[in-house]
């Protein structure tokens, strides 16, 4: 028994919010992304598709940014004064 790991201690409520609470914070603890420079939606720094430049958009209520390509929101799009609210924050 001695070759084993302690165990963690693992208190937290037992409600679908808590335990999807719980679940985040595990996943982000033991994740190597960079919410301040990696797209929230591909998890990379550009884009999966080249192009002339990487535009980023911030979502207005989450504060997550994405690359527009991943969000597949274009230039006109965004100028139309609508809230920017990332799929996330929509569902």
């Amino acid at each position: 028994m001695k070759a084993f790991p302690k165990l963690p201690n693992m208190e937290f409520g037992t409600t679908p919010k808590e335990m999807a609470q719980e679940r985040t914070a595990l996943v982000l603890q033991a994740s190597v992304f960079d919410a301040e420079n990696d797209c929230s939606m591909c998890s990379k720094r550009n884009p999966p598709c080249p192009g002339p430049s990487i535009k980023w958009i911030q979502c207005d209520s989450c504060n997550r940014w994405f690359h527009d390509q991943c969000v597949q929101r274009d230039t006109p799009q965004l100028e139309d004064g609508d809230p920017r609210e990332c799929c996330f924050c929509k569902a």
